[in-house]
């Protein structure tokens, strides 16, 4: 396989979130969505919000960890992290079975990824229908789980067109 290079991080790619009430997805046009970022695997979207974000250069990505704290973050956090299980059960059976100092460092990693997201997308989200935007505005977004969900998926989509650019693979 070849080496994928973006040609300019000034690209930018307009999204919408799938916990938006105006979209009507099935599932699979969901994971479609989020696999590909092609609005059209949505199928109807009403007037979904619709966020424009622009790619992230290796030195904005660079610099929004650094600014997140990349150089002092937790190294046993970011090991335990990726060792936890995935199966809800056994991850809450695995954490409630570490040490006060093991689950501080998982906290404080977390911690950590919540700023770096904060980070990616204060560097690339550029307008919100239309209109300047910050990412301080997406705190405003009700109920809780939408706006937890929404900094997720515009994370991914940064990302992605960020390592893959616009069209993808």
């Amino acid at each position: 396989m070849a080496l994928s290079f973006l040609t300019s991080s000034e690209q930018t790619q307009e999204v919408v979130v799938t916990c938006d009430p105006e979209v009507t997805a099935s599932a699979e046009q969901r994971s479609a969505y989020l696999e590909s970022g092609d609005l059209s695997a949505l199928g109807e979207i009403g007037q979904a919000t619709r966020f424009t974000l622009k790619a992230l250069s290796p030195s904005e990505r660079e610099d929004a960890e650094a600014r997140a704290g990349a150089l002092t973050r937790s190294e046993l956090g970011r090991l335990l992290w990726t060792e936890a299980p995935t199966a809800e059960r056994e991850r809450a059976e695995w954490h409630h079975a570490l040490s006060d100092d093991e689950r501080s460092a998982m906290a404080d990693y977390q911690a950590y990824l919540n700023r770096v997201y904060k980070e990616m997308i204060s560097s690339s989200l550029t307008l919100i229908d239309g209109e300047e935007a910050d990412a301080e505005q997406l705190q405003l977004i009700r109920p809780e789980a939408h706006r937890i969900q929404t900094v997720s998926e515009l994370v991914m989509h940064i990302q992605r067109i960020s390592l893959l650019g616009v069209e993808g693979k």
